[in-house]
């Protein structure tokens, strides 16, 4: 039986003027919504759901995190990218899934093992203080296999695309010294102190909208909100703008 996603490929390259005005009308509702500020304005949202469109991806499941652009290149959740290969009918088996170590392997013809480990993310330099390699390993260990094993044995169906951290993980890596000391001593739940219980919840939510206007990485986001003298002053003025109709 055809799978679902050769079916969806097989229409044009092209969207036809027809889902041209359905995405418009997505992108401008999505907008009007206001949940997906972190996205930007309506030529943002159209992007992704494209680039959902290319890869036969639901565009609503792609804006809720499925996909993100950075740079113009696109990110897919290891979730996505793991039900893609699934759904084009390549088994994927878990050997091992730890803290330490993530040992995939896929079917696809024949049988090919992957594996990717906080050793290997140690010496390429992605684990930050603060960042997702020292709070959850065990997904970021499975996110890279995942990503390995998809440039593998399934390229036509992943396209260009890298796993969501893989293109913000190696723009920041930074060879260092021993004796050099970092740029900063911050973390996310320390600046989360500086507000009341009240507003963490719209710290977050500001956080995040840095982030995606200034493309920022975690860690580069929690140093600059870190040495910044105007930080209370601009999230209230940000919370100001945010209840204006």
């Amino acid at each position: 039986m055809t799978n679902q996603i050769v079916e969806y490929k097989s229409q044009s390259l092209i969207p036809s003027e027809h889902e041209m005005m359905v995405f418009r009308t997505m992108a401008e509702q999505a907008v009007e919504s206001k949940m997906y500020k972190g996205i930007g304005d309506k030529a943002g949202v159209m992007m992704i759901m494209l680039a959902a469109r290319e890869l036969g991806l639901p565009p609503m499941q792609s804006l809720n995190g499925g996909i993100n652009i950075i740079n113009g290149k696109v990110e897919l959740s290891a979730r996505m990218m793991n039900a893609l290969m699934r759904k084009a009918g390549i088994n994927i088996e878990v050997k091992e899934s730890t803290d330490e170590k993530c040992v995939l392997v896929g079917h696809r013809g024949s049988a090919t093992s992957v594996s990717y480990s906080l050793d290997d993310a140690r010496k390429a330099g992605l684990i930050k203080a603060g960042g997702g390699w020292t709070k959850n390993p065990k997904d970021m260990c499975f996110a890279r296999a995942i990503s390995r094993l998809a440039r593998q044995i399934a390229p036509d169906i992943i396209g260009g695309c890298y796993v969501e951290g893989e293109i913000s993980g190696e723009a920041t890596i930074v060879e260092t010294k021993e004796d050099v000391k970092p740029l900063y001593t911050g973390s996310y739940s320390e600046l989360e102190k500086i507000f009341p219980e009240e507003d963490k919840a719209l710290f977050e939510e500001f956080f995040n909208v840095c982030r995606a206007h200034f493309d920022w990485t975690f860690d580069e986001a929690v140093e600059k909100f870190t040495n910044e003298p105007k930080l209370l002053e601009k999230f209230e003025s940000w919370k100001q703008k945010r209840k204006s109709p």
